[in-house]
């Protein structure tokens, strides 16, 4: 699992946004995350999410509880990318320094808006997959969706797009709003983020 705090996460989050019932209702079963396989994990997260869905319908709470459950990556070179930032004020020769550190495919920069895409997380494999199932499914980073061929909620996805936002938000320290443009969840070939600055 990527994010072993993913359910403690994901729990307090919701608790926060939208109070102990709801919680308890979208998180019913979690405890199987821990146990199961990919593919259980998969259906819980699908069902998970068609709960999260149903009960909350402001765009902004989902986002907002999903962006919350991310992983923490990226800690190690904090310090020198707020660094490079604070120093420069330069966006572009920040995202020279993030390049190969920590996107591995260089973010693109329109005005205020970064465009982050993705790489595989299983490069090798994402080479050799031959249907493009397969190459979503080895691109995905996500472990609690990524064998989830089909029918997975954009919302999860916020979860990915707050891994960005943790980033941004931590050298800029300020707040970023990030949308998904692209996630191999909904059929597309990459993952792809703006962050708009």
């Amino acid at each position: 699992m990527g994010n072993p705090r993913w359910i403690e996460l994901m729990t307090e989050s919701l608790k926060k946004h939208v109070g102990e019932a709801k919680m308890k209702d979208i998180m019913n079963g979690c405890e199987i995350l821990d146990k199961s396989d990919e593919k259980q994990s998969a259906e819980w997260m699908r069902s998970a999410m068609v709960r999260l869905d149903r009960h909350i319908p402001s765009n902004d709470i989902k986002i907002n509880i999903m962006t919350g459950c991310a992983c923490e990556c990226c800690v190690d070179h904090m310090d020198e990318l707020k660094r490079t930032y604070r120093e420069s004020g330069d966006i572009d020769k920040l995202l020279d320094v993030m390049h190969g550190r920590v996107f591995m495919v260089r973010p693109v920069r329109e005005g205020n808006v970064v465009y982050i895409t993705k790489a595989p997380r299983f490069p090798k494999e994402h080479a050799e997959a031959e249907t493009p199932g397969k190459k979503r499914y080895y691109f995905c980073h996500c472990d609690h969706a990524r064998a989830a061929s089909d029918g997975m909620s954009l919302t999860y996805c916020y979860c990915g797009a707050g891994w960005c936002k943790k980033i941004w938000e931590g050298i800029l320290e300020r707040p970023v709003r990030v949308d998904i443009t692209k996630s191999v969840l909904q059929g597309d070939d990459v993952c792809q983020f703006a962050v708009h600055l």
